[in-house]
């Protein structure tokens, strides 16, 4: 049977959903097809991650129908969705950064256990690399997720959903920070689960992508579905006119500002202390556009990042208008002149807390304010001048920036800085998950900054917006320049051949090496910071290092060391629980009260404190209970449950402490066992 005359295995009727002043989407209906991709596209803002929200359980409609293999549903979460196998790829791939790599990809589908608490971490280990190891890529699944490139970051997550079992698979913008070898990857693995019967829905700006990948494509625009049906039934100037809802004029190839620019940016044998890249020198000329193209973790981000202070060099020099900098942090690199757009908007961009406002005018305070006080009508009349300026789709300046979409963001990052006015600007994907008369805009903005004297270096995976937007190109790879081009002379096929390593250069072991030395760089402060503290109180305090004094802290650190690892397995669990000195309390509560019944010591203390880990034990299955039953937020419950056990702690004692219990017991619980003092 024709994929086309099978029925949808996902489909929304007619659902709306609204937020406060906004419509997000009126009665759209969208569907997909065991083995097809169809293609949801439309500007920022258009509604395109609600629908996708929607589809995996993130949100609710407000009204509409959701049908599943042709019964409706509903989900209440996104858990339920993934268990019908419903798997997202979102277009910012949020991560637990300080677990691992292995650790964050498990627990997009709960962490595999036996007798109901213990963590089979060799599956853990063995799925993460069987997921990896499509990639073909190097990457340590023991390292901390959070230092991971966005582009690895979104890498992994799509690895993770290719390998899963999934029936419907949500791509985001998946290859917005992609080069060509990656994206081509993506698409092999997408033809793959066409054949196998999965029904994909794929959302991008880039038009290739798009007709190339597409069986049906729907558009939508401010909310409402203007068009939808099979890709051959229309043509990329129709779809564009759809999407922005008049006719879009294409940008042209940007004609080349000559070699007599002034230079501005000049970088020679940069080396950073981790060992991501070495020995890079490069000029960046005022008034002309200078391009970075290379693979995933080839350099470019890491380089962009030590010029602007971000990370340590082992070597080399930068020097801006002459002047050599020695940027140690970024105010250092602002004060030079040195802007920053980061390619990891959320976590490196953005205050998601704070307004537009706020997030647009942090570079130009200074030049905003009177005096020593802050003009908040200059700053929003500054930001709405930007707003303006970018296209900024937003209820109103003071709207908290993380309320935007992707795309809107994105303008934020780049409007705080053109309100900065640099020397040099430093933009890493800059139209990432920008939409097309977003990307326009901003690489018309682009020129004009050029054109008034600012050195542009752009760093981006996409090769054609590299080729027709830049004037000159370097090409990373391996941590090295290996080819510089002037883009008018340039091919993609030169430029793709530069950036692929060659056969004898593998460097496989280097990123293992480079991890090792940022954990190290990353951790070494603070063991020092402890070590320095232990010395000072070794210098100072009389007998600090003496055994019975240390013993002592050990005894001490003891019951929170094991409350600690407690907590730490029911948030490794996907969980948490704030009820955890109350739960404690209370066992201590009825462990002393069972001390105090009129038996022998031989009977009560075995009574007592096996009364009193029961009581622990039972509690904390209680909340588990009702948080996993009852579908509720593990923080609501024990909230909940935190006052009642310490109702419940009062009525047992009064409020009055325990004491005069038996002499045994207290004997056992201060005598020195091994040398280490009890700790009860």
């Amino acid at each position: 049977m024709n994929v086309h005359d099978a029925a949808p295995l996902i489909e929304l009727v007619g659902v709306s959903r609204s937020y406060p002043g906004v419509r997000a989407l009126d009665r759209v209906s969208f569907d997909v097809l065991p083995g097809e991709v169809h293609a949801l596209v439309g500007e920022n803002g258009a509604g395109k991650s609600t629908l996708i929200n929607i589809l995996s359980g993130l949100v609710a409609a407000d009204s509409g129908d959701i049908r599943f293999a042709g019964r409706p549903i509903r989900w209440d979460n996104p858990i339920q969705a993934r268990r019908h196998g419903i798997l997202t790829v979102h277009q910012e791939a949020e991560l637990f950064p300080t677990l691992s790599v292995a650790e964050n990809m498990a627990l997009e589908q709960g962490l595999p256990v036996t007798w109901g608490f213990w963590v089979e971490w060799w599956r853990v280990r063995k799925e993460a690399a069987s997921a990896i190891a499509v990639l073909g890529e190097p990457v340590d699944i023991r390292q901390p997720a959070g230092r991971l490139s966005v582009a690895m970051r979104h890498m992994t997550q799509i690895a993770a959903a290719v390998t899963r079992r999934a029936r419907v698979l949500i791509l985001d913008e998946p290859t917005s920070a992609l080069t060509a070898r990656e994206t081509d990857w993506l698409f092999d693995q997408i033809a793959r689960l066409k054949r196998d019967g999965v029904a994909i829905v794929y959302i991008s700006h880039r038009q290739e992508e798009v007709f190339r990948l597409a069986d049906r494509i729907t558009v939508l625009r401010d909310g409402h579905r203007v068009w939808s049906g099979r890709r051959e039934n229309i043509d990329r100037d129709e779809l564009i006119r759809h999407m922005v809802g008049r006719e879009y004029a294409a940008t042209i190839r940007r004609a080349s500002a000559g070699p007599t620019s002034r230079e501005r940016l000049v970088v020679q044998a940069l080396t950073s202390a981790d060992g991501r890249f070495s020995d890079i020198s490069l000029t960046a000329r005022g008034g002309e556009i200078l391009a970075l193209y290379g693979l995933v973790g080839s350099g470019r981000t890491e380089w962009a990042q030590t010029v602007f202070g971000l990370a340590r060099t082992s070597g080399g020099t930068i020097t801006v208008d002459g002047r050599r900098v020695n940027p140690r942090n970024p105010a250092d690199a602002v004060a030079a002149g040195i802007a920053y757009l980061p390619e990891d908007r959320l976590r490196e961009g953005l205050f998601r807390g704070l307004s537009v406002r706020a997030n647009t005018v942090l570079a130009a305070l200074r030049e905003l304010s009177r005096g020593a006080l802050a003009s908040v009508r200059r700053e929003q009349d500054a930001t709405r001048d930007q707003a303006q300026s970018l296209g900024i789709k937003c209820r109103g300046v003071e709207q908290p920036v993380g309320e935007l979409s992707g795309g809107n963001q994105q303008k934020v990052v780049l409007a705080r800085w053109l309100l900065a006015n640099p020397k040099v600007l430093i933009l890493d994907e800059p139209t990432r998950g920008v939409d097309l008369g977003a990307k326009a805009e901003i690489h018309r903005l682009l020129a004009k900054l050029a054109a008034s004297g600012v050195a542009i270096v752009m760093i981006s995976s996409d090769l054609a917006e590299v080729l027709a937007h830049s004037d000159r190109l370097a090409v990373f790879r391996e941590g090295q320049i290996a080819r510089e081009f002037n883009t008018c002379d340039a091919t993609p096929e030169q430029v793709t051949s530069a950036a692929l390593p060659t056969e004898n250069e593998t460097h496989i072991a280097s990123p293992r090496r480079a991890i090792r030395a940022r954990h190290f760089s990353s951790e070494a402060p603070l063991a020092c910071a402890l070590a320095a503290v232990f010395v000072a109180l070794g210098l100072t305090t009389h007998s600090f290092f003496s055994f019975a004094n240390l013993s002592g802290l050990l005894a001490s650190a003891s019951i929170l060391t094991i409350l600690s690892l407690g907590a730490a397995l029911v948030i490794l669990a996907g969980a948490i629980d704030i009820s955890l000195g109350s739960i404690l309390a209370l066992s201590a509560g009825v462990g002393g009260s069972l001390l105090k019944l009129p038996y022998a010591a031989e009977v009560v203390m075995p009574l007592a404190v096996c009364g009193g880990l029961a009581t622990g034990a039972v509690l904390g299955l209680t909340n588990a209970v009702l948080s996993i039953l009852g579908r509720v937020h593990p923080i609501v419950i024990t909230l909940g449950t935190m006052t009642i056990y310490r109702g419940m702690l009062l009525g047992l004692t009064g409020g009055d402490t325990i004491t005069d219990l038996p002499r045994p017991f207290t004997s056992w619980t201060t005598s020195s066992k091994g040398g280490l003092p009890g700790s009860a």
